[in-house]
């Protein structure tokens, strides 16, 4: 399982290039070296225990350097150069295993990820980590039923909300966010997407990146294209999108079907509902009834906004899947719903005859892995 770290050129809408720096990291040559002994710790404990050691660095720190350094082009000598017309990054192709057994295709669902947004316990370096542990725990479980029948194919299904915004009246003020929205997409959310995208590409034959928007980063007097979400997207669109075998759908309405193997998906973000007393279940299976007759019917729906994990059986040919967040201890959550659910995202497997087989909770940061009472 390799991680993609590769650089890209935003879209002239968002500008710029993704780049993030770090004090005291290596530079010109140095980083070169750096970055070639990083790459030849994949999956040598020792040898990874032993570049820390050498430099200095937490795990952390080596990530966020070697991100960088891939980010910014670094040649020799030339460290400070800009770097344009990027050319296009050559991933490892994806060789399936010989298997037999009936084909599934993989869903992730995610949503809700707040890059920007700072609580005790959740902050920009936690957000990369717990990205990188998504793709991490998703690809534990994909190559454990890959043990039983081929999964080439990864569906995303991006429910909204990657971004904090600085909408004060969404908990966006001072000291709650660690910077404007623009460079929450181009420094933070952007190029964590583009990097996990890509090392997901390198486990499947194709990936299929599907983002709708969410509610913050937009303010109700803007126009509905004013989306933070929909800004991201098309980052995406216009650097790892460009790459064969991967391909970035925005969905610009508040809604949207997806047909995967014949079954149709319903997916939304979840906002626009009063919650008073909580996850407002009763009004979201009213609703989904509702839309279910309104959008010529559909199998599954999959939305976020409450930062719950949830199923629902909202019928006999209804399922109502419910993605939690990236962000913990979060003061939105515990004052309009009286809980902070543990981080997390969500994967399934769908099969062209059966429907859903098979779901998880995918595990975004071990610190909240139920403990065992005595």
């Amino acid at each position: 399982m390799l991680l993609y770290t590769g650089s890209i050129e935003l879209c002239p809408l968002i500008g710029g290039l993704f780049c993030w720096c770090e004090m005291d990291r290596p530079k010109g040559k140095d980083a070169a070296v750096f970055l070639e002994r990083w790459d030849n710790t994949y999956r040598d404990i020792d040898a990874k225990t032993e570049l820390l050691k050498d430099y200095g660095i937490t795990l952390r720190q080596a990530r966020g350097w070697a991100d960088t350094i891939r980010h910014e082009g670094i040649a020799d000598g030339e460290e400070d150069k800009l770097v344009v017309n990027l050319p296009k990054v050559k991933l490892r192709e994806y060789k399936p295993q010989p298997v037999t057994g009936d084909e599934e295709s993989a869903i992730l669902h995610a949503s809700d990820g707040h890059g920007g947004k700072i609580t005790k316990s959740f902050n920009d370096d936690v957000y990369k980590d717990r990205m990188w542990k998504m793709f991490e725990s998703a690809m534990v479980i994909v190559n454990l039923h890959r043990n039983m029948y081929p999964i080439r194919k990864l569906y995303i299904i991006n429910t909204g909300d990657n971004l904090q915004g600085e909408n004060p009246h969404q908990g966006s003020v001072i000291g709650d966010v660690s910077m404007g929205a623009r460079n929450q997409i181009k420094k933070l959310v952007a190029p964590m997407w583009n990097n996990v995208i890509g090392s997901f590409k390198q486990e499947f034959e194709e990936v299929q990146f599907d983002g709708f928007p969410g509610n913050h980063a937009h303010d109700k007097l803007a126009p509905e294209t004013s989306r933070g979400d929909l800004y991201l997207y098309d980052a995406l669109e216009g650097g790892i999108g460009k790459q064969d075998g991967i391909s970035i759908n925005t969905h610009e309405e508040w809604a949207g079907i997806l047909n995967i193997s014949g079954y149709r998906l319903f997916c939304f973000h979840g906002d626009g509902m009063p919650a008073p007393a909580g996850v407002p279940f009763f009004a979201l299976d009213k609703k989904l009834k509702s839309w279910y007759m309104q959008y010529g019917g559909f199998q599954y729906a999959f939305s976020g906004h409450f930062h719950k994990q949830a199923t629902n059986e909202v019928s006999n040919k209804l399922e109502h899947f419910m993605c939690a967040s990236l962000v913990s201890d979060d003061e939105w959550a515990l004052k309009k719903l009286g809980i902070s659910s543990s981080p997390s995202q969500s994967i399934y497997g769908l099969h062209p005859q059966r429907g859903v087989t098979w779901r998880y909770n995918l595990t975004v940061d071990d610190k909240f892995l139920p403990g065992k009472q005595a």
